[in-house]
């Protein structure tokens, strides 16, 4: 029989959604972001992210994530995990209105750690888990959704999902471990385009460039978890940066890179950021002295003028397709003239 559980935080913005108790027949109303899993007969949990539409990762699902993988990796009767995001979508990445909480506080009030010191923390506990974990990437993987994925041992996806880094185009840089796993996984020229770009992988892309292991060609849940029955935990922080990206960082690839990003898009000062970011990751320090820098460099970009500005931008935008009151419809286009 599936046992099924789930665990909410009181933190993060309130929304309405149906968390189901049972697969089959409870629901229950929830107010806040979370995850919630369930215990298959052969061993595996199902643990899914929830926050529709795109199951963002807000504080409290963060949070919940942390806690019931700590549930699962206790459980005795669990051998391994699954993480899924529930609906169309894996993990559309950050809760950008969180971000303004962020910077409320000012830069003063992180001197002693970065704004996703939290985050990589439930990172770091997928990462470590002694069971293995499999991320079952059932839609749009982005930014700190991508990054939940790369904490995972192992992926697989459908075929119709994609991967990317898009914090670029808010000013921003990946700050959950994710300039630091990335390279880890991708060749260079894989990722630094993904990185100062923001243009997402295909599937066929990503499982060339080794940053998905599989597409599944069937039941996306079921491959996932005979992956995690048959494989044994290997972290992406445990492995080395590709010996070849040493090579190519030094014959100079970051900052040719550098300069392609800068004359592409000019005064943006993210790619300086990211290049600071991968530079570490390439030096030979560890994966915990990274992710020190990449929070670093994180914290610079996120308390500057130009990722307010951008951020504000990518609301306003949306905004400007939401006006109170309207309720007219557009009439039948007829003749076109050009």
């Amino acid at each position: 029989r599936n046992l099924t559980s789930k665990t909410n935080s009181t933190s993060g913005r309130p929304r309405v959604s149906q968390l189901p108790l049972h697969p089959s027949t409870c629901t229950q109303t929830s107010s806040t972001m979370s995850t919630e899993f369930t215990v298959r007969a052969d061993g595996v949990a199902v643990l899914s992210l929830v926050n529709p539409p795109v199951n963002s990762l807000a504080t409290s699902l963060a949070l919940s994530l942390k806690a019931n993988m700590e549930k699962l990796i206790a459980d005795p009767k669990v051998k391994a995990i699954v993480i899924t995001g529930k609906g169309a979508a894996f993990c559309g990445g950050a809760e950008i209105t969180e971000f303004g909480q962020i910077v409320s506080k000012g830069p003063e009030g992180f001197k002693d750690e970065s704004p996703t010191e939290k985050l990589c923390q439930v990172f770091d506990v997928v990462d470590g888990s002694p069971k293995t974990v499999v991320a079952a990437i059932n839609g749009v993987a982005l930014g700190g959704g991508l990054e939940t994925a790369l904490a995972c041992h192992y992926r697989v996806a459908v075929p119709t999902a994609s991967v990317g880094f898009p914090e670029v185009m808010l000013g921003l840089l990946p700050g959950g471990e994710g300039t630091q796993r990335i390279v880890r996984l991708a060749p260079l020229e894989v990722a630094l385009p993904m990185l100062l770009t923001g243009a997402p992988l295909k599937m066929d892309k990503a499982v060339k460039a080794g940053v998905v292991d599989a597409i599944a060609k069937g039941d996306l849940i079921e491959e996932a978890a005979k992956l995690a029955l048959s494989k044994p935990p290997n972290p992406v922080s445990k492995r080395p940066v590709i010996v070849a990206t040493r090579f190519k960082v030094l014959g100079g690839a970051l900052e040719m890179a550098l300069n392609a990003a800068t004359k592409a898009a000019k005064g943006m000062i993210a790619p300086y950021g990211i290049i600071n970011c991968v530079k570490a990751a390439c030096s030979g320090i560890s994966f915990q002295e990274g992710v020190k820098i990449e929070g670093q460099e994180f914290t610079k970009l996120l308390f500057s003028k130009q990722s307010a500005a951008l951020r504000h931008l990518f609301f306003a935008e949306r905004m400007c397709s939401k006006v109170d009151g309207l309720k007219a419809k557009p009439a039948p286009i007829k003749k076109v003239g050009i």
